[in-house]
């Protein structure tokens, strides 16, 4: 019996180790790591949520607009309320874009805290004929930052802009300018070109705020309408006609795309 006995313990001996080892070898370890619960909430907060202000005689944003909306996860929302808190609930842009009626003091109260509580403004004026200054009050807007726009400057017909590459354009962008006016402060990256092709007065100027806003003023529409094609010769065409003139300035989709993409971080 004692013969047995030393027989089965020394089976055992042997057995438990080798079970020991199978057992680990069994448990491999989970290499994949976790999802985060909340990973989905973050792939949503990814998208730039963007007002696209109609409420002041605006136009409905151009169709070129479509493609960098997709290319820069974009959800674009048009609005033809008057502009309060509720309406910049959750948004990250507001975009006025050739505004021709007047902003509201408690309009311009209610953009103003937007900005000041982060949100980023891009603000498009054009030539007095078509949007005028003193009737719509966007220097109330803009002054409490430090920009303002000027009256029209001298005209020049189709005399073409330069976006500098720097900060927000990744190169120089020529662009479409045929009447307009001039931006102060901030710091100008848009300029309106002279008689000799030479960089004149600002007519883009961009800041930005401690607590993460950003602000695009410009004061010629045509690169937010997408105008201007590779064909186009400076100083031709018929002045005040867009049916006759072909207007210079290839770089209007880019520079659009740059500047909203600048204004999206």
């Amino acid at each position: 019996m004692k013969e047995v006995a030393l027989i089965l313990v020394a089976i055992c001996f042997w057995l438990v180790p080798v079970v020991g080892i199978n057992a680990l070898q069994l448990e491999k370890p989970n290499l994949v790591r976790p999802v985060p619960s909340d990973s989905l909430m973050l792939d949503r907060s990814a998208t730039i949520h963007v007002v696209f202000d109609q409420a002041h005689g605006e136009q409905a944003p151009p169709s070129e607009m479509d493609s960098i909306a997709r290319k820069l996860d974009l959800e674009i929302q048009t609005s033809t309320k008057p502009i309060d808190s509720k309406t910049l609930e959750g948004v990250h842009i507001l975009y006025l874009r050739a505004p021709s009626t007047a902003f509201s003091p408690n309009e311009t109260e209610a953009i103003v805290a937007f900005v000041k509580g982060g949100g980023s403004l891009l603000l498009v004026l054009d030539e007095e004929r078509r949007q005028s200054l003193e009737k719509t009050h966007v220097n109330n807007i803009i002054a409490p930052f430090g920009l303002k726009l000027t009256p029209d400057t001298k005209y020049l017909h189709n005399c073409g802009g330069i976006a500098k590459g720097g900060e927000i354009n990744k190169a120089d962008r020529e662009l479409p300018f045929s009447g307009g006016r001039a931006v102060e402060g901030g710091t100008p990256f848009a300029f309106q070109l002279d008689k000799e092709g030479k960089l004149a007065q600002p007519f883009g100027a961009y800041t930005r705020l401690d607590n993460g806003a950003r602000i695009v003023v410009l004061g010629e529409g045509m690169a937010s309408l997408f105008l201007g094609v590779r064909e186009g010769v400076r100083l031709t065409g018929v002045p005040y006609d867009p049916t006759r003139t072909t207007y210079w300035g290839k770089d209007s989709a880019i520079f659009m795309e740059e500047v909203l993409s600048w204004l999206s971080h």
